[in-house]
């Protein structure tokens, strides 16, 4: 038996870029990785679980990342400046990974169909907490970020793109 979570959304599985992390005994991975090869890049990990957790690890920046963009973009907004200008400057500044690049339009322009969405991200990230408290490690962005995606589900956004952090922020009071 083999785990083989992915990283990659939407566009990367048109494109058959997903990152493939595989755990497992190495013969078994030696035979499917033809076929995983179709999908995107594979990496055998290590033993099985070893792929989960480094999905895992992949998902606690994607949510960070996307969080610290969307406060960015609130500030620099709040403060009078163009978001759309400032998403652009933000992206081409060394902030800009290609998650950030890819999903900058979500953030301006909440699409409905979601590429990642907030249940599964917030799933993800209580699965890394939980790994970490086994293993004895401090999670603390990825508790804040817990805490947004919980807060994005309480205003209904469970379905739509992690994106919308952006307007979660947006909605949510400052504690004085």
């Amino acid at each position: 038996m083999l785990d083989a979570p992915v990283s990659g959304s939407v566009p990367q599985v048109r494109s058959g870029t997903l990152t493939i992390m595989v755990g497992g005994d190495q013969e078994a991975y030696a035979r499917v990785e033809p076929v995983l090869r179709e999908l995107g890049t594979p990496t055998h990990i290590g033993e099985n679980g070893q792929g989960l957790i480094l999905k895992l690890a992949i998902n606690i920046s994607l949510a960070v990342q996307m969080l610290a963009f969307a406060e960015g973009l609130l500030l620099a907004e709040r403060s009078g400046l163009d978001p759309e200008l400032a998403a652009g400057v933000m992206t081409e500044s060394p902030i800009g990974s290609p998650m950030l690049r890819a999903r900058a339009p979500f953030v301006l322009d909440l699409p409905e169909q979601a590429w990642f969405d907030v249940e599964l991200m917030q799933k993800d990230i209580r699965l890394a907490l939980a790994t970490a408290r086994e293993l004895d490690v401090p999670l603390p962005s990825a508790g804040i970020a817990d805490e947004m995606l919980a807060r994005a589900r309480e205003l209904g956004y469970q379905h739509r793109d992690i994106a919308a952090l952006f307007e979660v922020l947006a909605r949510t009071p400052v504690s004085r």
